[in-house]
């Protein structure tokens, strides 16, 4: 048999055992191309890529262990060198988690999608690990609130990565497991829909085989996602102090708010542009930018100048709740508009 799809499946490999093995023999079994990635196991595992390799995987190695990341892109080029003519990549694991009907089930979805991201997405019912259920629960909220794009598993290795967006998908930052969050946070830049594939949810042994780490690993996924944050944190100290600053003073509560605001407008959009949204946007952002600011800024003044003769809260205090409902509105305009591409 030969493989029609144009698609390869690319499985990184730490420590593997025999369900690697049978997991290479059951696609190979299915006429399809599999490039597999040995991270760093060194002659103690190097029998189990021999089996693969006889039955007629590829194999690039790392001399040590370089993480998830790093293999997911060598793999990448990998399959890129070994077949020119490819039209997407799966990226499966190693520890049997993946099955090789839910593999061929995203191949036939990326035949309907073929310019889209798949996701094999679990459902997390069931016998589940408690830290992979909270685990996801928590990413899949703070990914939403990030990006704007709602998916039903953050945290799947298995996806359809397609052809057009392979060599970004190799530029993009991340070693170890925060790579395949990188990718998900990095899709309005490639320009990429995103579909998802119900999928058998797996645990074997609780887990026990999984190389994550949950300390280290989760803090990298979540730091990068948290940056999205730092820029407001930042800009809101400095206008907070300012504020306070033009109070102490005693100008009033709307001329102390707009002269704040003004000034944190300008570290706002210099960190959200550069930091937060990568340099996205285009030559009329930082217009959309201060209409927005003007807006906000007018809707806050107004509000903080009004609400203490309403309701028994000073000024100085009122400013914290006004921001926060202010922030979330702003933010998600600055994501979907002003520094949308």
């Amino acid at each position: 048999m030969e493989n029609q799809s144009g698609i390869i499946v690319l499985i990184p490999a730490y420590k593997p055992d025999e369900r690697l093995v049978e997991l290479v023999r059951a696609l190979r079994d299915q006429a399809l191309d599999v490039q597999l990635v040995d991270d760093g196991g060194q002659q103690t595992y190097a029998p189990i890529f021999e089996q693969c390799r006889a039955l007629g995987a590829q194999v690039a190695v790392h001399t040590v262990n370089l993480g998830k990341g790093r293999a997911l892109k060598t793999g990448i080029n990998a399959a890129l060198i070994n077949w020119p003519e490819l039209r997407g990549i799966v990226t499966a694991d190693a520890d049997g988690q993946h099955t090789p009907q839910d593999i061929l089930r995203l191949m036939e979805a990326a035949k309907a999608h073929p310019d889209t991201l798949i996701l094999g997405s679990r459902a997390f019912t069931g016998d589940v690990p408690f830290k992979s259920r909270r685990g996801n629960r928590i990413t899949r909220f703070v990914y939403a609130l990030a990006s704007g794009v709602h998916v039903g598993d953050t945290q799947t290795g298995l996806r359809v990565l397609p052809r057009g967006a392979l060599e970004e998908m190799m530029r993009i930052d991340g070693e170890r497991y925060e790579y395949e969050m990188n990718v998900l946070l990095k899709l309005r830049d490639m320009k990429l829909g995103v579909f998802e594939v119900p999928i058998e949810t797996i645990y074997i042994d609780d887990n026990a085989g999984s190389h994550f780490n949950p300390v280290r690993d989760a803090l990298r996924i979540y730091l990068v996602i948290f940056k999205y944050l730092f820029s407001s944190v930042t800009s809101f100290a400095v206008d907070y102090a300012l504020y306070w600053l033009f109070l102490w003073l005693g100008v009033s509560g709307f001329v102390s708010y707009a002269l704040a605001r003004l000034a944190s407008s300008q570290v706002n959009y210099h960190l959200n542009k550069h930091t937060v949204f990568s340099g996205c946007g285009t030559k009329y952002s930082m217009a959309k930018y201060y209409v927005l600011a003007v807006v906000q800024g007018a809707i806050g003044a107004g509000l903080v100048q009004f609400l203490p003769g309403v309701v028994p809260i000073s000024a100085g205090i009122i400013k914290i709740p006004v921001d926060l409902v202010l922030f979330a509105l702003s933010y998600i305009i600055q994501r979907d508009y002003v520094f949308n591409s």
